[in-house]
């Protein structure tokens, strides 16, 4: 049973406080192969699958996401049995309770991205079908991973995975990730007792000790001493790392010989650890997120 939505028949008819009856699911026809079915007089839906063949059906603006949820179970009782799938509309999980007409009002697909600050930049997110206009309407069926150990279906997590859907989730799991699901400082993971690895203990503290000494004496950027420990292979050795950024960090490296020889005839220096602004307004500058770290 399901409420009408509010707001239809105007304010004082009284149908928001009225309980309708639903079909049973059974009782829906659906249509597998023309899933882009509708027509002006009556409103449809496509529940689209990868898993599965997509359902169409004429709908009703008080058919609840729970009752498509029974109508697929129906059918596909094997594969999409009640609890191991979410239905998604307009880049949500949409809640059991919310009916069509609450799910298709015309407000845009949410965005995890803010705003932008160029006033030029005119994109908005596209806006989700209105029932009433008796568009075709869609939602997407997300399966659920099942966790074998605790023998229940994970949440859905739609958030953004830089490390690739699986490790993004074992490393969410142990903890590794902060709220944008990007890598913590390893030093934070060790101490919080996250990381218990002796070797990987004992490696850390070696590329620290060789950031600070490269950093302190050498004047190198902390990104590039911190770059330089990952990436030779004894994390202790000063001589490595320089020849290393010789090679691969060479621009850098010069930056910081000069500094150095600055420094040694009594200059007072400063290490610019960022790349100074460009001049030039027209120059767009785009920071990317760095690679994960060897060995996480």
């Amino acid at each position: 049973r399901a409420r009408r939505p509010k707001g239809i028949g105007g304010p004082d008819c009284g149908w928001q406080d009225v309980v309708m009856d639903l079909p049973k699911a059974e009782e829906v026809e659906v249509e597998t192969t023309d899933l882009y079915r509708h027509d002006e007089e009556q409103a449809y839906i496509t529940l689209m699958s990868q898993e599965v063949k997509s359902l169409n059906f004429a709908a009703e603006e008080n058919y609840t996401i729970r009752f498509c949820k029974e109508i697929l179970a129906y059918h596909y009782p094997d594969e999409l049995p009640l609890g191991s799938f979410e239905l998604l509309a307009s880049n949500k999980i949409r809640s059991d309770e919310e009916t069509l007409g609450e799910v298709f009002n015309g407000d845009s697909y949410y965005c995890e991205k803010a705003p932008p600050e160029d006033p030029e930049f005119t994109w908005v997110p596209r806006k989700e079908q209105v029932f009433s206009d008796k568009m075709l309407m869609q939602l997407s069926i997300w399966k659920k991973d099942w966790d074998a150990e605790n023998k229940v279906y994970e949440p859905i997590d739609l958030s953004y995975k830089p490390y690739g859907v699986e490790q993004t989730k074992a490393w969410k799991k142990l903890g590794y990730l902060d709220d944008k699901n990007m890598l913590r400082d390893e030093g934070e993971l060790i101490a919080e007792g996250k990381i218990t690895d002796p070797a990987r203990i004992e490696d850390y503290e070696k590329r620290t000790g060789l950031v600070a000494k490269l950093r302190k004496e050498h004047l190198i950027r902390a990104k590039d001493a911190l770059e330089a420990s990952v990436e030779i292979a004894d994390k202790s050795d000063v001589d490595e790392a320089l020849e290393w950024l010789r090679i691969h960090k060479e621009k850098e490296l010069n930056k910081a010989l000069k500094l150095l020889q600055r420094q040694e005839e009594g200059e007072e220096v400063e290490v610019e650890e960022e790349e100074p602004e460009p001049d030039d307004p027209d120059i767009e500058v785009f920071i990317c997120e760095p690679p994960p770290l060897r060995g996480m």
